[in-house]
C-alpha cells in the first residue's frame, strides 16, 4: 500500500509582520521578515502549503462546517448546542459564532494565498516553472476558499491582493467570475498528475470548474468540463465487492485512489474531528465519539432509502457490537440512528481520524455529467444514462460497468423527472460530503424538500448564513443594511 502522505501548512510570522521604521533596521533572530523568507524553493512552497492550514482546521473543514450544512440535509438532527441549525429558522448566537469562524478562517487561506502569489510572482531564483505552478496552486486554493463563501453567504468581499483594505460585498458574480479565471489558470499550468496526493492537478481544476458550472447552471460548460475529466482516462471508480470495501474509498488507509480528484488531507497526527461527530463511543467504527448528529427512526428520508443499498448499509446504523457487553446493542434512544461512513478504529484522539475530505472524487463527475447534460439538452443521453446508472450499481455492489437488475430506464425521461433522479442519486452517494444541501439550494428545491421529508417551513433567514457581527463592526464598507435577510 502507498505511503499516506499529506501537506502540512506552516504559519510563519512574515506574513502579518508591519514595516520597521528607516532608523531601526536590527534583523529579528526569532522569525522570518518577508524579505527573509522568499529565498528558495523550498521556502516559496512552504508559502503555498500554510494556505491549507487554516481551513483545515477543526473550527472550519476539520468538523464544524460538515455539522453545519449535513444538519440542515433532511435526513439529520443536530444534537445539543447544534439542535437550532435543524430548526431552520436562522441560526442561533452560537451557531452564527460557529460559522463566522469558518468565514474567518477561510478568509485567513485567501490572504495567504495571496502573500504567496504576489512574493512568489517577484522571485527570481527559482525557475519559471516552479513558479507558475506555485502560483497556480495558491490560486487554485483561493478559489477553494471563494467557492464555499460565495455559496453559503452570497456576495461576500473579493479581496485578490494584499494592498487591498476595506472591501464591500462583492457581486456573486463577480466573485465567481474570480474563481472560474482562477482555476483556469489552473487548468493551464498545474501538472498533469499531482507531485503529492492532496495537491491539485489540471483535471482538478477541470473537475472543479465543472462543479462550479453545475452551480451556475451553465449546463452546458459543466458537461463538457466534466466530460473532459471523464475522457481523460486518469479516473475510475474504485470497485466494491464486499460491504467492507468502502473502506478502500472512505477509510483512513485511503490515498491516491483511482477515484481521487481532489482531497484534503488528515493523519493521526493531524486529524480530521468530523467522524467523532457522528459516532457513538464504544462502536468498533472508532473509539472516539459523540454522536453531535444523529438521527430518528422514523426519518422519512432514510426509510424512503432502500435497505438493499450498500451504501445505507455501510453508512448508518441503529445497533452495532459491544465489546463490552459482549453482544449487539442498540443505540441509546435519544440518538437511535447514527452514520459510520468514515471509519476509523485506530484514531488516537477524537480529533485524530486519518480519512481525507473528499471534495472531488470521480463519483462527483460522473453525477455532474450525467444531471449537466440532460440539462443542457433537453434530455439525457446514453451516456449520461449511463454514469448515472454506474454510480448506482456500484452503490448496491453490482459491477459499475456491467447491466444490473437496478439499472434506470434507458427512456421516458423529462430533463426535470432526470435531474431529480440524479439529485436523490447524489444524496445516497454523497452522503456526509456536505453536498446535500447545496445541492437544494443550487436547484431552488430547499423548501419543498425540507418540508416533504421534515414538514418544517425553512425560513428566509435560513437560506444564507450570517455575515460575521466582527466583519460588520470593524469593515467600513459592511454595515448592518448589508447583512443577510434576518439577521
Amino acid at each position: 500500500m502507498l505511503m499516506k502522505t499529506y501537506i502540512f501548512g506552516i504559519i510563519f510570522a512574515a506574513l502579518t509582520l508591519a514595516s520597521c521604521s528607516d532608523f531601526l533596521e536590527e534583523l529579528p533572530e526569532d522569525r522570518f521578515t518577508e524579505g527573509q523568507f522568499y529565498q528558495n524553493l523550498e521556502q516559496a512552497q512552504a508559502a503555498v502549503d500554510a494556505i491549507y492550514q487554516p481551513i483545515r482546521v477543526t473550527s472550519a473543514f476539520g468538523g464544524q462546517y460538515f455539522l453545519q450544512v449535513e444538519i440542515m440535509a433532511e435526513f439529520s438532527i443536530g444534537r445539543g448546542s447544534t439542535a437550532a441549525v435543524g430548526a431552520y429558522q436562522g441560526l442561533d448566537a452560537t451557531n452564527a459564532s460557529r460559522v463566522g469562524l469558518v468565514w474567518q478562517y477561510l478568509y485567513q487561506s485567501i490572504f495567504y494565498a495571496n502573500t504567496a502569489i504576489e512574493n512568489i510572482e517577484a522571485m527570481d531564483n527559482i525557475s519559471d516553472t516552479d513558479k507558475n505552478q506555485l502560483i497556480a496552486e495558491a490560486r487554485f486554493m483561493r478559489a477553494f476558499s471563494y467557492y464555499h463563501l460565495v455559496r453559503h453567504w452570497g456576495a461576500v468581499p473579493l479581496i485578490l491582493s494584499t494592498e487591498q483594505e476595506s472591501t464591500p460585498r462583492t457581486p456573486a458574480d463577480e466573485v465567481y467570475a474570480s474563481i472560474i479565471a482562477d482555476l483556469e489558470n489552473g487548468e493551464s499550468v498545474l501538472p498533469d498528475a499531482p507531485k503529492q496526493y492532496g495537491r491539485p492537478t489540471k483535471w482538478a481544476s477541470s473537475a472543479f470548474l465543472a462543479d462550479v458550472y453545475l452551480t451556475r447552471q451553465d449546463y452546458a460548460k459543466a458537461a463538457e468540463k466534466a466530460e473532459e475529466v471523464i475522457n481523460s482516462g486518469k479516473f475510475s471508480l474504485v470497485d466494491v465487492n464486499t460491504l467492507d470495501d468502502w473502506d478502500k474509498i472512505f477509510g483512513p488507509s485511503a490515498n491516491g485512489t483511482s477515484e481521487e480528484i481532489f482531497y484534503l488531507k488528515y493523519s493521526h497526527q493531524n486529524g480530521w474531528q468530523w467522524p467523532h461527530n457522528l459516532l457513538y463511543p464504544g462502536t468498533p467504527y472508532s473509539p472516539f465519539g459523540n454522536y453531535v448528529m444523529t438521527s430518528s427512526l422514523d426519518n422519512k428520508f432514510l426509510n424512503e432509502w432502500s435497505n438493499d443499498d450498500w451504501r445505507k448499509q455501510w453508512g448508518v446504523f441503529t445497533s452495532y457490537y459491544s465489546e463490552s457487553a459482549g453482544k449487539v446493542v442498540s443505540l441509546p434512544s435519544l440518538a437511535p440512528v447514527q452514520f459510520s461512513k468514515f471509519r476509523d478504529p485506530d484514531a488516537p484522539t477524537n480529533a485524530g481520524h486519518a480519512n481525507d475530505y473528499p471534495f472531488l472524487r470521480y463519483a462527483d463527475i460522473l453525477l455532474i455529467h450525467a444531471e449537466a447534460q440532460a440539462m443542457a439538452a433537453g434530455t439525457p443521453s446514453a451516456e449520461a444514462i449511463e454514469h448515472l446508472n454506474m454510480i448506482k450499481r456500484r452503490g448496491y455492489g453490482y459491477p459499475s460497468q456491467q447491466a444490473s437488475a437496478v439499472d434506470y430506464a434507458a427512456s421516458g425521461w423529462t430533463a426535470a423527472k432526470f435531474q431529480d433522479t440524479v439529485l436523490q442519486e447524489r444524496a445516497y452517494e454523497l452522503f456526509l460530503e456536505g453536498k446535500r444541501w447545496l445541492d437544494l439550494k443550487r436547484t431552488g428545491k430547499i423548501k419543498e424538500s425540507i418540508l416533504k421529508y421534515l414538514g418544517i417551513v425553512v425560513a428566509d433567514a435560513h437560506i444564507n448564513w450570517p455575515i460575521p457581527q466582527q466583519e460588520i463592526d470593524t469593515n467600513p464598507e459592511i454595515g448592518p443594511e448589508d447583512q443577510n435577510p434576518g439577521y
